[in-house]
């Protein structure tokens, strides 16, 4: 299944498109393409460094609502995934950098390497956690030593 959980994974970002600078202010709405791949009870963690992002969301619309948390701080945002991970029990952990342009400030925030790890059940992403230290996400997926 681990090979099947790649692809899911791989079609989320895809779908999502949120490598395209300002993409995520586009998320105003479950698109079928990607919610067809999460499950509709998704839990969705931000990393744990912002506080604001850090408490679970659910479901579609909760990640539309955590789209919009980030569009309202930043212009430009864009999360780029670089490598996919099989992270074995279901998991897949995807490395990416992250940035954008401060909405207030107009300050460019230099991309940074983020993780996710990313839990998968019956060929449905069924939770995602985002780790601002890949070596935080690559201890939780056991895939630290």
């Amino acid at each position: 299944m681990s090979r099947e959980n790649l692809e899911i994974v791989r079609r989320i970002y895809a779908a999502m498109n949120l490598s395209v600078p300002g993409s995520v202010s586009q998320l105003r709405a479950p698109r079928e393409a990607w919610r067809s791949l999460i499950d509709p009870d998704i839990e969705w963690r931000g990393p744990r460094e912002f506080p604001d992002l850090a408490e679970p969301v659910f479901g579609h619309e909760g990640i539309v609502a955590y789209a919009a948390k980030l569009a309202e701080a930043l212009d430009d945002y864009r999360k780029t995934p670089e490598q996919f991970i099989d992270a074995g029990d279901d998991h897949v952990l995807v490395f990416s950098r992250e940035g954008g342009r401060g909405k207030i400030s107009g300050a460019e925030v230099e991309t940074h390497p983020t993780a996710h790890l990313w839990t998968l059940r019956d060929g449905l992403a069924v939770r995602m956690q985002s780790y601002w230290e890949r070596e935080d996400a690559l201890k939780a997926a056991g895939l630290d030593g």
